[in-house]
């Protein structure tokens, strides 16, 4: 097998760019029925539901494994917003809170508002899509149930390391224009699993939204919400990608008996 994978990334910068993450992603990059549930419909495509990782779940009220709601990816990945600002907002209504400032004590750092009246465009998101290198994809494609199962498996662990691996050494908050800069171990991601690419031939790889929003203490020693320094992850994406084929490869060959040989691409 050639030692070589893939990991590449794409902004997202549409508010409702999050729709296709959960109609076309989750749902074999098609369209579902009106009305039709996704968990439904991930469950009539054969597809996994979305999973929440990182550790900026813990400030969200989430746990690491959980599914993601369709609720949760407009209110987060939409809207900027706590993935249960519905319930937020309500409760300070209920307590006498005006509607803007209910609705402001959901948002996760600057409003998105602010970013568009300036006639700029915000980033919600990084999509980090992890794929495994040619050979393994035809192996997992070709191979039997308990082959599968295993590439499968060091696929996720492969993406879990790598993730960790950002958190731990590269992630980043800028605000002040740059001049403030703090180290922030603990990324807001939804991961998505899916078989095959838009035109039906099997391609395992997972989309992990990474959420342009990371939360630093003030100098009061408060949370606060701000956005990730995206230009230094951008900087060592061929690294991870490079920490998440070698950490596969090296499981896949361990436990199928297989081994790795350097292949020159002209």
């Amino acid at each position: 097998m050639s030692p070589m994978g893939m990991l590449s990334v794409a902004k997202i910068q549409r508010r409702n760019a999050w729709r296709y993450y959960v109609r076309g992603v989750a749902f074999g990059d098609g369209r579902r029925p009106i009305g039709q549930s996704l968990r439904h419909a991930q469950e009539m495509a054969g597809l996994p539901p979305g999973r929440w990782l990182g550790r900026g779940l813990d400030a969200l009220g989430l746990i690491e494994g959980a599914e993601v709601s369709e609720r949760q990816m407009e209110l987060v990945f939409g809207q900027g917003r706590h993935p249960d600002a519905d319930r937020i907002e309500r409760d300070l209504l209920d307590d006498g809170a005006d509607p803007a400032t209910a609705r402001l004590a959901t948002v996760l750092g600057q409003p998105i508002e602010e970013i568009e009246a300036r006639k700029q465009t915000p980033l919600l998101a990084l999509d980090f899509t992890f794929r495994p290198q040619a050979s393994l994809i035809v192996l997992w494609a070709l191979g039997d149930a308990k082959t599968r199962r295993i590439i499968e498996r060091a696929h996720e662990r492969a993406i879990a390391k790598a993730l960790r691996w950002l958190e731990d050494e590269v992630a980043e908050t800028r605000w002040s224009s740059g001049r403030g800069r703090a180290k922030t171990p603990a990324l807001v991601v939804a991961a998505f699993r899916h078989f095959d690419n838009r035109d039906g031939f099997p391609l395992l790889h997972d989309h992990c939204l990474v959420l342009n929003r990371v939360q630093r203490l003030d100098d009061n020693g408060e949370p606060v919400w701000g956005a990730l320094d995206t230009f230094r992850l951008y900087q060592h994406v061929v690294a991870a990608g490079t920490l998440y084929t070698l950490a596969m490869t090296t499981e896949v060959c361990e436990e199928l008996g297989l081994a790795t040989v350097p292949r020159e691409v002209r």
